[in-house]
């Protein structure tokens, strides 16, 4: 039976229900069999999804390797939320600068556009002059010959050569060529092939070694630079926004973390993407260190590690540090080498935590916003879920009874209605307020409406209670995760272009200059600009951590990229 024939199946039972009166006992057992067919159309619609998954995997191996064939073929269904969550909120206020840039644009040259004096009659007198300013942009080559003194020293047998200008050397590539390169590749999205391809046009030769040495090598002078803008950005804000996308790094399946606020986004390239990870993340580190103590111990309650573990630890005394060398170490004497399973890995973890908790070198976050993945959980005091990403869940249900399409749809609109009221309370929190959305809450994700998967849907918001509204005793918070969600989109491009990285050097340098650009977009800094004021060695632009501090004290309201340019 096709869907359309089961769809009217349904809608002619529901007209036929509809006329008569029922007793209960035939209501509850027309309703199990009402989510017997939900189930059954759900297993079904499973089932051809993977013969479909499958029938694309067959055809891709006939292919060759793309990003797009390495997603099996899935068919990506739109579980969007825009429009719902759109249509309750106002629109933002237009603004009255520039409509294509809304800045003052710069002139570089006054050209004189005069009137022929045969075409103006006896009478015409010159009024003040019309400005039409034209956006216009000039690229051309400019190779300098630097005329270098030798001296030679016969005593010394040693040649003395004079240096070359801030900013020149080595190599042969100039630093507003360099600078090109880094913007073509990480504000373009450009392919190393289309990047030379497009130099070549204006003369410039360069052979594809020289591109990836100026694409990687020239990280190295940017290191320093990107370790003070992830300190910055995490103490500019008493939350982070993370996430996660697939990586490939010389052929092998890497994740990128994506860490971010309005002020800035940084990214980490890693093997895996697990809780150590995370936390190496939040310390931007590549190596942890490890603390046993009485936060230690509370942790490993909680998750119910066998006392001997617990035990043992309570054994070793408070504060005892370690780095992984020595608790690889420690581990290995308590379990076997490489042995242990899961209480290993809590000892591990909970030792980690217990350790970023107190430690002084980077700022502690103590609200991260994330999706409810495992490894994000216990890190921070606090965890603030996304509520989009709770609504796609909604989104995804596809009931074929009419009945529960109707129920599905009325739930929908009471969500994003108590979305909207959340985004009211950011906007004027008030104690008051945020009694009534915990009672508003309760009321919401304790209804019961006969859909079985729709109910066991409210149960599971329902079980997140806490740290969906979060929000409501931290009104700083953003209520979903959008910000770390588009960070990952731009790796997600990039991975369409470039597939993947040769080598970690590679990656680690992908992660320099994205984090850079990207920053860079947030404050209103030209990133080709600071690029070149950098590799220039010119240092007249202000460092991304200074303006991440100073658009951090900004006034409420006021975006980063105006504080900026300010």
């Amino acid at each position: 039976m096709s869907p359309s024939e089961t769809q009217a199946v349904l809608t002619r039972i529901e007209e036929q229900l509809a006329t008569e009166a029922m007793s209960p006992v035939v209501q509850q057992a027309l309703q199990e069999l009402l989510n017997l067919v939900e189930h059954l159309v759900a297993d079904n619609q499973a089932a051809l999804a993977e013969v479909e998954r499958l029938r694309h995997q067959l055809e891709d191996k006939k292919k060759p390797k793309t990003t797009t064939s390495q997603a099996g073929g899935q068919s990506h269904t739109n579980h969007s939320s825009e429009q719902p969550r759109r249509n309750r909120q106002p629109p933002p206020a237009r603004r009255a600068e520039d409509r294509r840039t809304f800045k003052e644009l710069t002139v570089h040259e006054e050209i004189e556009c005069p009137v022929d004096p045969q075409q103006l009659p006896p009478d015409a007198q010159r009024c003040d002059d019309e400005r039409v300013i034209i956006q216009n942009i000039r690229i051309e080559p400019r190779n300098i010959c630097f005329r270098r003194h030798v001296y030679y020293s016969a005593a010394e047998q040693k040649y003395y050569r004079g240096p070359l200008p801030a900013g020149f050397g080595p190599g042969d590539f100039g630093p507003e060529l360099q600078a090109l390169i880094l913007a073509l590749k990480y504000c373009g999205n450009m392919s190393e092939p289309k990047i030379r391809e497009f130099l070549e046009n204006f003369e410039v030769q360069i052979s594809s070694g020289s591109l990836s040495n100026i694409l990687t090598d020239t990280a190295d002078a940017f290191e320093g630079e990107v370790q003070d803008l992830v300190l910055a950005g995490l103490g500019s804000t008493c939350y982070q926004q993370t996430d996660d996308t697939a990586a490939r790094v010389a052929g092998q399946f890497w994740h990128t973390h994506i860490l971010c606020n309005p002020f800035y986004t940084a990214y980490f390239t890693r093997p895996h993407k697990d809780r150590l990870t995370v936390l190496a993340v939040l310390q931007n580190q590549t190596s942890l260190r490890f603390r046993f103590n009485a936060w230690t111990r509370e942790l490993l309650e909680r998750w119910q590690t066998p006392q001997k573990w617990r035990d043992r630890v309570a054994a070793l005394g408070d504060d005892v540090e370690l780095d992984a060398v020595a608790l690889r170490a420690l581990l290995d004497s308590w379990f076997g080498e490489g042995a242990g399973g899961a209480s290993r890995d809590d000892l591990e973890q909970a030792a980690a935590i217990a350790y970023y908790r107190q430690q002084t070198a980077v700022p502690v976050v103590h609200t991260l916003v994330c999706d409810d993945a495992a490894q994000f959980k216990w890190l921070t005091e606090y965890l603030a879920l996304c509520w989009i990403h709770e609504g796609r869940h909604y989104a995804r249900l596809t009931p074929v009874v009419p009945r529960h399409a109707a129920l599905l749809k009325e739930f929908a609109e009471h969500f994003w209605d108590y979305y909207a009221a959340l985004h009211r309370y950011r906007q004027n929190p008030t104690a008051e307020q945020a009694v009534r959305l915990r009672e508003q809450f309760d009321e919401l994700f304790s209804r019961r409406t006969g859909y079985e998967a729709l109910d066991e849907r409210i149960a599971k918001t329902a079980a997140k209670k806490d740290e969906l509204l979060t929000v409501l005793s931290h009104p700083s918070v953003p209520l979903h995760n959008n910000a770390s969600e588009l960070g990952a989109r731009v790796s997600a491009r990039r991975r369409d272009v470039s597939l993947h990285s040769k080598s970690v050097r590679g990656a680690h340098a992908m992660d320099i200059f994205t984090t850079m650009v990207q920053t860079c977009k947030k404050l209103g800094v030209s990133a080709y600009a600071y690029l070149r004021d950098r590799l220039s060695q010119r240092w007249v632009m202000s460092s991304l951590a200074d303006l991440i501090r100073v658009a951090s004290r900004s006034p409420p309201g006021l975006s980063p990229a105006a504080t900026a340019r300010v």
